[in-house]
């Protein structure tokens, strides 16, 4: 979590993904309450419609049995001899169909069966046969009840009411409609709810209510008759209201996805720019740490970053003066001990010419045979020394006089070539490798000091090799602008050695005067440049010199 935009996408992740998901949830549940409210009104208003209704049909039936049974040619049929067993059922067809009954009996007051209405030639229900009297109770009295039928998935409001003969009962009136699924369809066709019915021991009679999903259920109790009492219950589904729920998540889901595709696109943009603000100012201080205090800092940066924008720019200018100040002090510091050095180096040749023009003098006086000898050894003795000595002045020379670089673009490509053609015979030898550049690499700079530069590492690295070993010259484009390797294969520095190897005077070499790679320093440094040294004892050592294409620019 230390990435910044890493924490930005995830932040515009949860402030895509959160909202969404709270809506979600509090919309679905609200979509639940309000659908099983819906359905709990729903349910209430039809049971109590439907339970308002079965009461109202039990009343009718009851009066219209009891009116029955107070009918003058009812009676007349049933305790006049001289009327015929059929007169007497047709009379209840008659009723039974004007009535809307599922039955309608006249049994003696021994409870045996009379006479039944279900004649042939009646319309009935389809699909259900005539009720036999065996399966209802016998009567116990009148007035209406809800009772079980025996072999049939149904109950039975039945309604019974005496006939009466000289305030006598002598028989009864009994009729009533069942209620089974055909009656429960047909009441849920009315109400649009499901419909079960359960007798008083709880057992399920009918039912027409096949939806194994989500529902919601009311029961209310048919108080029609004697206690205990059966129950109607009533289902209305919720799976229309699940699956819009579903769909819902669906939806809420692509729209989440979508939101931290949004959030991550959005997290890698502004983490882009308020990174690369940061980057660059970190780049800078990388390049301060090196060294490379020129090149002032460009960041369009934030405001808030501007005060430290500001401030890194005041302290480059300020190290790049520190720098000039310091180096200036070195140099004051270097001319000083090269002039120590220079002095000590050149009383080294002046005591041999001494010695030798003392014994020139001593030969001379004495008047010795071998004066010509001695001659000749003393002439070339004091040539020697002269020759060290001028040598040296030059050498000190060119450090204390060293003009400043003369920019203008060449070919890099080209001035490999030069080296390379000017050591022909150690390149012929294997002992010095030019690999050539992909391309021109043109730069401005001033080709005759990078010359130098180069000379003195491509010697220094022939003198270090052994006779097996080898120098190799690369050049190659770099993020900064071009790098030019000297590496060789020789003995390698200690640590010790490669901290002093730029100071003036330092040399590893018998006879050297350590300005060589002085000078280089100084070269790449009026060019603003850069050079690095990797070596390790036994390892060989590596010059890396690395410029921009245009220092000026």
């Amino acid at each position: 979590m230390n990435s910044l935009r890493l924490r930005l996408i995830l932040g515009f992740s949860l402030v895509a993904l959160v909202p969404l998901a709270v809506a979600m949830t509090l919309f679905s549940a609200r979509i639940r309450e309000a659908v099983e409210q819906q359905a709990d009104g729903r349910l209430g208003g039809a049971l109590v419609l439907l339970r308002g209704e079965l009461h109202a049909d039990g009343e009718r039936l009851s009066e219209s049995v009891a009116e029955l049974a107070r009918d003058p040619e009812l009676r007349r049929l049933y305790l006049v001899e001289a009327a015929t067993d059929a007169e007497l059922r047709e009379r209840l067809a008659s009723q039974q169909f004007l009535l809307g009954l599922d039955y309608l009996w006249i049994a003696d007051t021994s409870g045996a069966l009379a006479a039944d209405g279900a004649v042939a030639g009646r319309p009935r229900d389809a699909g259900r046969a005539p009720l036999a009297f065996e399966a209802l109770p016998p009567v116990t009295g009148s007035g209406l009840a809800l009772v079980a039928v025996r072999g049939v998935p149904a109950l039975a409001l039945d309604a019974a009411a005496p006939i009466r003969y000289r305030d006598q009962p002598v028989g009864w009136v009994r009729g009533g409609v069942l209620l089974d699924s055909m009656r429960l369809a047909r009441l849920t066709r009315t109400s649009g709810v499901g419909l079960a019915l359960t007798d008083a021991g709880d057992r399920r009679v009918a039912s027409t209510w096949t939806d194994a999903g989500r529902h919601r259920t009311r029961s209310v109790p048919l108080a029609l008759g004697r206690a205990p009492h059966p129950t109607l219950t009533g289902f209305v589904s919720t799976t229309a209201a699940d699956e819009s729920i579903a769909s819902l998540r669906i939806t809420s889901l692509a729209l989440g996805l979508l939101g931290v595709a949004i959030a991550i696109a959005l997290g890698v943009f502004l983490s882009h720019q308020l990174s690369r603000p940061v980057e660059r100012l970190a780049a800078f201080s990388q390049r301060v740490a090196r060294g490379e205090w020129n090149e002032p800092l460009r960041a369009g940066s934030l405001s808030e970053l501007q005060a430290l924008v500001t401030a890194l720019e005041r302290m480059r200018a300020d190290l790049g003066e520190s720098r000039d100040r310091l180096a200036a002090g070195e140099r004051q510091a270097a001319y000083g001990q090269m002039a120590r050095k220079v002095a000590h180096e050149i009383k080294n040749p002046l005591t041999p010419i001494a010695i030798s023009v003392a014994d020139l003098k001593r030969s001379f006086d004495q008047g010795r045979p071998d004066f010509p000898q001695i001659l000749d050894q003393a002439v070339r003795t004091i040539g020697d020394e002269v020759q060290t000595l001028k040598r040296l002045i030059q050498e000190f020379s060119d450090f204390g006089r060293f003009p400043p670089p003369r920019f203008a673009p060449f070919d890099l490509g080209e001035l490999l070539a030069d080296l390379a053609a000017l050591h022909a015979h150690e390149a012929a030898a294997g002992r010095l490798v030019f690999t050539p550049t992909a391309g021109a690499l043109t730069l401005r700079a001033d080709r005759d000091q990078l010359r130098q530069a180069l000379l003195n590492l491509i010697q220094n690295g022939l003198d270090a090799v052994a006779a097996g070993g080898r120098v190799e010259v690369r050049a190659a484009p770099h993020a900064e602008g071009i790098e030019i390797v000297v590496s060789d294969t020789g003995p390698g520095l200690t640590a010790e050695q490669r901290s002093q190897l730029f100071v003036p005077g330092f040399t590893t070499k018998t006879g050297g005067s350590g300005l060589g790679l002085t000078i280089v320093e100084r070269i790449v440094s009026d060019h603003r440049g850069t050079i690095a040294v990797d070596s390790a004892s036994g390892a060989g050592t590596t010059f890396r010199i690395r410029l921009a294409l245009d220092p000026g620019a």
